[in-house]
């Protein structure tokens, strides 16, 4: 296997024509999305519950794990018409338009967020290559090593299938990635990663999930000996697969052209604009979800067993 360095981590060359990492993606301008609202009001919220907009963050250039919603967005969703036909029973038939996080009504905003835990599954078994590695002491006190050991992730990844909904959005999320640390013969521990990618097709991106300890070992000088510190290293190629899923919450806005009171309440108030609010008409949350599929390898590394030793400094 061939492998490039490209921006500190090592790459299969077979992915290298396909992998445009983080560190290379392109200028914000790229991940405008289509929108009635201003990109520069973009907010974002964290986790699926409590709406309140004191829960939201200015979105920059950067990733974030949620976008506001915008109509196409909603009207994308699975169960969207199960959402209009709410509307029409609860409030009647007629003219109405959508709105979605008008000015006014921060307090009841609409978003979608990635999930807080996204599966990669590995695809088949690892193909791994085990050495042992030489640790030099620290340039300022020969009598210590800075031995770092257990597991680090590398994922790189294609985006194989897009969702319409929230296209072209810059979107953060959490990985559990697969371990090559065997808890059984064929069970593989989890490990948490991040990663950045865009919703948009011909799109690549990397997550790094890493699990390590780092101690200082303390050596003994021998004469005419040159000591240092070895661990077991082993790397592995994993090929792997995941799907992100994007979960629509908050409320939508009917804008009817003439005041109407409550079907179930013909006497009440009328009012022009109702809202729904999205997780209590689909309360299963797949009918208002979208989905983000990915494909790729991930070059995992385990470091362990560390001992020093001492080598004679001249050759026989």
């Amino acid at each position: 296997m061939i492998y490039f360095n490209l921006c500190s981590f090592y790459i299969p060359a077979a992915l290298l024509l396909t992998v445009q990492l983080v560190c290379a993606l392109p200028t914000h301008s790229r991940f405008n999305r289509r929108a009635t609202f201003d990109s520069e009001n973009v907010f974002a919220r964290r986790g699926e519950e409590g709406l309140g907009w004191s829960s939201l963050v200015r979105r920059a250039p950067v990733a974030s794990p949620c976008s506001l919603l915008d109509l196409d967005d909603v009207q994308q969703l699975p169960g969207w018409s199960r959402v209009e036909e709410y509307a029409r029973k609860t409030w009647g038939t007629g003219n109405w338009e959508i709105d979605i996080n008008p000015p006014g009504y921060k307090d009841k905003s609409a978003t979608m967020c990635v999930v807080e835990s996204i599966p990669v599954v590995a695809t088949s078994k690892p193909r791994c290559n085990s050495s042992r590695v030489d640790i030099s002491p620290d340039k300022n006190n020969k009598d210590r090593i800075n031995v770092v050991q257990g597991y680090t992730n590398s994922g790189f990844w294609n985006i194989s299938n897009v969702t319409s909904a929230a296209h072209s959005v810059f979107f953060s999320g959490n990985f559990k990635m697969p371990n090559i640390t065997l808890e059984s013969d064929d069970k593989m521990l989890p490990i948490d990663g991040t990663g950045e990618f865009i919703n948009a097709p011909y799109n690549s991106f990397l997550t790094v999930a890493t699990n390590t300890t780092k101690n200082v070992a303390e050596l003994t000088q021998v004469q005419d000996k040159n000591c240092i510190g070895t661990v077991n290293e082993e790397v592995c190629i994993v090929p792997a697969q995941g799907r992100i899923q994007l979960i629509a919450t908050g409320y939508i806005w009917f804008k009817y052209d003439k005041k109407r009171a409550p079907l179930a309440n013909p006497n009440g108030g009328k009012h022009s604009r109702y809202a729904v609010k999205i997780e209590d008409v689909l309360k299963n949350a797949t009918d208002r979800s979208a989905w983000i599929d990915f494909k790729g390898y991930m070059n995992a590394t385990m470091r362990s067993d560390y001992f020093d030793e001492c080598r004679w400094k001249f050759k026989l």
